[in-house]
């Protein structure tokens, strides 16, 4: 009896991992895949870009530029250049997933963990975007970002693609 309980729990655990890890693959399935650090879809239908973030709280650089399109020097738009880049990761928070970017600005010289701690919790990191998560599959999540791509940058953010 009990090897069959073992049995039929083991199964439905198998059943809801493949559920589970089904979920980002299913919303996709229809839309234009690239890969690069970060894999997106666009959905040409709805004009959405769906970002897959599976490298959670690992730091990156985070690099925006201005490629094409309008440029003015004079409110310091520059088409062709790069633009500000920074040091960022993403963190989940419930139903959440933040990008941040921590402040490196100050930090304790020593290895004195009290010193680190205190550096750490005085000096504030900056939260430069939050998602909703639309599928979570633990160590992935997916979420639409269209909003920040075309809103927030009004251009394409280059860190995002190999």
């Amino acid at each position: 009896m009990r090897v069959l309980f073992v049995f039929i729990f083991s199964a439905f655990g198998l059943l809801s991992v493949a559920q589970t890890s089904s979920r980002i693959a299913e919303k996709t399935k229809n839309f234009k895949r690239y890969d690069g650090y970060f894999s997106f879809w666009w959905d040409a239908a709805n004009g959405k870009i769906w970002l897959q973030v599976d490298k959670l709280d690992q730091e990156f650089l985070y690099v925006n530029s201005l490629p094409a399109g309008l440029g003015s020097n004079d409110i310091g738009l520059d088409r062709g250049q790069i633009g500000n880049s920074r040091i960022v990761y993403f963190n989940k928070v419930g139903k959440k997933l933040l990008l941040v970017q921590p402040n490196y600005n100050y930090r304790a010289l020593s290895n004195d963990a009290n010193e680190k701690k205190a550096v750490k919790e005085s000096f504030a990191q900056s939260t430069i975007a939050g998602f909703t998560i639309e599928e979570d599959e633990g160590d992935k999540v997916l979420v639409d970002a269209t909003s920040f791509f075309y809103v927030m940058h009004m251009v394409w953010p280059t860190g995002f693609v190999k």
